[in-house]
């Protein structure tokens, strides 16, 4: 049986975002967050660069992943390997890395629909690179967007990239000098990288995503403003010690718990990537990547 490499490219080519989108929003209407844990995480150091593994299954899947991701002084590098349920036979190899990335962008779209205002047309993006561009082409797939302000923390970076974003989606987008600028007058906060919002101050009724959460020790928003937030989450509410509870995302899409109560609500979701969405994602891929001859395949057992 032949194994299938898909580069970062051929992720990115597999993925249909509104089907992908659908799939995760039954998948996490179908299963309470409850249910949902990883079979395994494992963190360790001992190869000179932080390097973490994980495995996971989702009920209905016939496939089960294990993803290794390693820090590097060049930037992180990811793989993930997709094994057939009952032989065991792997059946795909794909870079990760993209496939996070967009997760990560869709799970923030369903979060954002759910609990931002529905009249919220004003976003600012806080971030970098493609996780940065990607949040931002997905919320679009859920909500109507008028504005949006863009901050990165290179300022030479800063107006090229809004102008390339502002030509490739045809909308307006400005190149803001700092976080605060950025979300001034903002209905919808992505924060899409390592940028927190430090001092700065929210106004009542935004929403923020915190996608990659999990890279945060500590909360990227004042205590006092997190503290009042509605807080939801992705995965397991114990994988961030912010000092708040969190209440399931898959809860709220299910309409088994409540989202936003009031028009001023602060509302928070936090992605904590929980492997188990990176699983049907890669599931996704691979569906779609099946009679796909310009694949690279290789039998391993030859």
């Amino acid at each position: 049986m032949l194994t299938a490499f898909l580069s970062r490219a051929d992720v990115s080519r597999h993925l249909q975002a509104l089907h992908l989108l659908r799939e995760l929003r039954e998948a996490f209407t179908a299963h309470p967050a409850s249910l949902l844990t990883e079979a395994l995480r494992f963190d360790t150091t001992a190869i000179g660069n932080p390097a973490q593994v994980r495995h996971a299954t989702f009920p209905g899947v016939p496939a089960w992943s294990v993803a290794t991701r390693v820090e590097s002084p060049k930037g992180p590098r990811s793989m993930l390997q997709l094994h057939d349920a009952e032989s065991g036979h792997a059946l795909a190899v794909m870079d990760a890395i993209h496939l996070s990335t967009l997760r990560a962008s869709m799970v923030g779209a369903l979060a954002a629909d759910v609990l931002a205002r529905p009249d919220a047309h004003h976003v600012a993006v806080l971030g970098s690179g493609t996780a940065a561009s990607s949040a931002l082409k997905t919320l679009r797939l859920v909500r109507s967007i008028e504005q949006v302000w863009l901050y990165e923390p290179e300022p030479a970076f800063n107006f090229e990239r809004a102008r390339r974003l502002a030509t490739s989606l045809s909308m307006a987008i400005h190149a803001a000098d700092s976080v605060a600028e950025a979300v001034a007058a903002a209905d919808i906060v992505l924060l899409t990288g390592d940028v927190t919002l430090g001092e700065v101050k929210l106004r009542p009724g935004v929403h923020v995503n915190v996608l990659s959460a999990d890279g945060f020790n500590s909360p990227p928003l004042l205590a006092g403003e997190l503290a009042a937030a509605r807080t939801f989450i992705d995965g397991p509410e114990s994988s961030l010690s912010w000092g708040v509870p969190f209440a399931a995302l898959s809860d709220v899409l299910a309409g088994r718990a409540g989202g936003r109560k009031d028009a001023d609500d602060l509302t928070l979701f936090a992605s904590s990537s929980p492997a188990y969405l990176d699983l049907l994602t890669a599931w996704h891929v691979y569906e779609g990547a099946r009679h796909d001859e310009a694949l690279t395949r290789i039998d391993l057992e030859a």
